[in-house]
């Protein structure tokens, strides 16, 4: 009877044994030394030896198969995570913070993604003619209002310089200027101040529906765009031929795309004729490098300071400027740019036409209608772009060195590529003022 209970409990052992092994529960086998039944019961020695003996291999062999199962289950498992895509792998909430290192969404990598320079700087709207106004505006104006005096003038009556005879007396009286008093010899002229240059300072806000020309997902924005410009006058090369010279620096920050905001740095260096009285032609050469100016949450991508372009570009103009009435103008502008940038991809000849009718409210006061088109083919890759711009502008003189500048109209284009769409709408209001002459 002992002997059958003895067996009874080593079958139960074996079966807790083999139930252990089988759900890969744990590493090792729980097995019941028989040998301490055997100091109560030495009567069953032989069986209970033969017992333990079958018993202690069958569960040496399930445990050692147990092991050998979850090694083979444990390396497979380090073989799989290691071939694993990282963004995968790093989905589990303790490394959830390697994950965002290494693989964001795709919203957010777009976001952290160098911006587009397909609107940028080139195609905010800024008057051609703007740098010029000393050469064209200013001897029309003066041209009409010599005019205006010299017609005051012919309709007042004379004053003779002679007077009639006096009856009385018969004689002939003649008025004799009276003798200008020569200065001391002593006393020098005062030399007049002729300034060589000038320091001027802008703040403007750009705010256009479709921000970077993007055909897919067109973003609303708006650019607040302050700088100063180092500027040199007109110096005269000849009676009809002068050069310029100046460096403009801007601070270009987004209202919304914090992360895009960039500088700018600008050189430029012109030679212009005048080819007549109303027609003007211009050879110049510019240089514009854009750095961004916050770094990417990223830690492969931009930093701040890195340069994302650096353009020059030689330009061939050709203006003029035709009076239809007294107080309404025709301005015309063409302009060819040839443009080598970095990176190459960039590189592109430019051709561009801009009209525009101005009328004078009154002297410091003018409003008028624009129209633009560029033609784009870059050399580097298979793309060219169709730019159009109708727009009306205010322009208002508050001083001699303070000047307002507003524009608002609609953008309209195509490019060969799928991914750019220039239509949208655009506003701009500009305040520039004059620092100091030198």
């Amino acid at each position: 009877m002992r002997s059958n209970q003895m067996r009874l409990k080593n079958w139960k052992n074996l079966f807790f044994c083999i139930l252990l092994t089988s759900s890969g529960g744990t590493w090792c086998c729980i097995r019941v030394n028989a040998a301490e039944s055997t100091i109560t019961d030495v009567w069953h020695l032989n069986d209970l030896a033969t017992t333990q003996v079958t018993d202690e291999q069958l569960c040496q062999k399930l445990e050692q198969k147990a092991i050998n199962s979850l090694c083979k289950l444990s390396n497979e498992s380090h073989t799989l995570d290691s071939s694993m895509p990282l963004n995968l792998v790093q989905q589990t909430p303790g490394t959830t913070q390697i994950a965002d290192q290494t693989e964001e969404p795709t919203d957010t990598q777009k976001q952290n993604d160098p911006p587009q320079l397909e609107s940028q700087p080139n195609n905010v709207p800024i008057s051609p003619s703007d740098s010029k106004e000393q050469l064209l505006n200013l001897p029309e104006i003066e041209y009409s209002q010599r005019l205006e005096r010299l017609i005051e003038r012919l309709r007042s009556p004379k004053q003779p310089f002679e007077s009639d005879s006096e009856r009385e007396l018969g004689l002939r009286v003649r008025l004799r200027p009276l003798e200008q008093q020569l200065p001391p010899p002593t006393e020098q002229p005062i030399p007049q101040f002729k300034p060589i240059g000038y320091l001027q300072g802008r703040v403007g806000y750009f705010q256009t529906s479709n921000i970077f020309s993007s055909n897919d997902s067109p973003i609303e924005d708006g650019l607040i765009i302050s700088g100063l410009t180092l500027a040199s006058t007109y110096f005269p090369l000849g009676s009809k031929t002068f050069v310029n010279g100046s460096i403009d620096g801007n601070l270009i920050r987004y209202l919304n795309q914090s992360q895009y905001h960039y500088n700018q740095v600008r050189f430029n260096l012109s030679i212009y004729q005048q080819l007549s009285q109303r027609m003007y032609g211009e050879i110049s050469w510019s240089n514009q490098q854009l750095f961004y100016a916050n770094s990417s949450d990223r830690f492969d991508s931009f930093k701040a300071g890195d340069r994302f372009l650096n353009e020059n570009s030689l330009l061939l103009s050709l203006g003029r400027r035709d009076p239809l009435t007294s107080r309404l103008t025709l301005d015309s502008f063409y302009q060819l740019s040839v443009n080598f940038a970095d990176p190459a991809s960039r590189n592109r000849i430019i051709n561009s036409f801009w009209v525009s009718l101005n009328y004078y409210l009154q002297k410091p006061l003018q409003v008028g209608i624009d129209y633009q088109m560029n033609l784009s083919d870059f050399t580097q890759r298979n793309r060219e772009d169709e730019f159009y711009r109708l727009f009306g502008h205010l322009n208002y003189q508050i001083s001699d060195t303070i000047n307002m500048n507003m524009e608002a109209g609609v953008s309209l284009g195509s490019s060969t590529a799928e991914n750019i769409d220039f239509d949208g709408w655009f506003f701009t209001i500009n305040y520039s003022f004059q620092l100091g002459r030198f």
